[in-house]
């Protein structure tokens, strides 16, 4: 069971009202709780500082996974090169024990 809520009044400029009423609009939401909402945010810890950390340390994170996608794509045309030097040099043998190379029938 959730705790009992009790209501608390604030003042804002008219401004930051209508703000709250545009976005309470677009959310097909109302006034109170869109504001309930956004309180609720900032006491969870929602602050701008605190956004902008967790921001920052998921752009670190998005940069390190390029780097290990940008090593991880040159290893695998490294590897996909060596497979194909490999499978001519097969080819190779393979011709040159059948005999196709000096042009004898097998």
């Amino acid at each position: 069971m959730t705790e009992k809520t009790k209501p608390v009044s604030i003042r804002l400029a008219r401004e930051e009202i209508n703000q709250l009423r545009a976005r309470a609009y677009s959310l097909s939401a109302t006034v109170s709780g869109v504001a309930r909402d956004l309180i609720r945010t900032g006491l969870a810890g929602g602050d701008n500082k605190a956004l902008a950390d967790r921001l920052m340390l998921i752009e670190r994170r998005i940069v390190a996974l390029e780097q290990q996608g940008q090593e991880m794509h040159a290893r695998i045309q490294s590897i996909d090169q060596s497979t194909r030097d490999l499978f001519a040099m097969f080819e190779a043998l393979l011709k040159a024990l059948t005999g196709e190379s000096t042009g004898r029938p097998a």
